[in-house]
């Protein structure tokens, strides 16, 4: 199983289960806002984020897919270039599912309650922009996802290579460095340039996912199994 086909196999048998789990959890999630529509006054405003599950999945996965997929791949022939290359590929289309899923549900969901007469209106991460559209939304998702994913993708990478206790040490500190940042520093410009420029800023940050996620390459080119 000395391929990409063999690698990407066992990564996406994972991510299957989890995108079932996902598509029953959204729909789930759906149905009980529809319900709560009812018993909202038109007066009030009942405005959920449907997309919650989306970020918990994409912080939650990146973690477990360098423990026993990783392991599997490469005692059965795989390379550990392939298991990366197979990873990239795979999450990327386990992105794309769970967005249009996400998609399919929430247009369900607001012309259901918009014949049954349940007050919902759903919220979206595309609320940030301006006019925002469908294609807006979706490519908000897709970036606040790329960024994500990127993060929680280098996080596990490192953690598996350094241990669990440096890279919490790691994250303490730098999350110390920016509270003095905050504490002391001028950020009001900062805020400011963010609140003026949001639409690049959702690229900015989708460029520092796809930057985390190639930076995986060199952590795990050379990494040792665990047991």
């Amino acid at each position: 199983m000395g391929d990409l086909k063999g690698s990407f196999f066992i990564i996406f048998k994972e991510l299957k289960i989890q995108l079932y789990t996902f598509s029953i959890v959204l729909l789930a999630l759906a149905a009980l806002y529809f319900v709560i529509g009812f018993y909202i006054e038109p007066s009030d405003e009942f405005s959920p984020l449907l997309s919650g599950p989306i970020y918990g999945i994409l912080g939650f996965l990146p973690f477990f897919l360098y423990g026993d997929p990783f392991k599997s791949a490469v005692e059965l022939g795989s390379t550990r270039r392939q298991y990366i290359f197979s990873l990239w590929l795979s999450y990327f289309i386990f992105i794309v599912n769970m967005l249009v899923i996400h998609e399919i549900v929430s247009y369900l969901l607001e012309l259901v309650s918009d014949i049954f007469g349940s007050h919902v209106t759903l919220k979206r991460a595309g609320d940030v922009l301006p006019n925002a559209n469908t294609f807006d939304n979706m490519w908000v998702d897709f970036l606040a996802v790329i960024f994500i994913a990127g993060i929680c993708f280098l996080v596990g990478a490192i953690m598996y290579r350094v241990g669990i206790i440096p890279t919490l040490i790691g994250i303490l500190l730098a999350g110390v460095i920016v509270f003095i940042w905050y504490v002391l520093g001028d950020m009001m410009p900062f805020f400011k340039w963010v609140y003026h420029h949001i639409y690049e800023t959702l690229h900015i940050l989708g460029a520092i996912g796809i930057v985390s996620t190639l930076l995986v390459y060199p952590l795990i080119i050379n990494a040792r199994l665990k047991v």
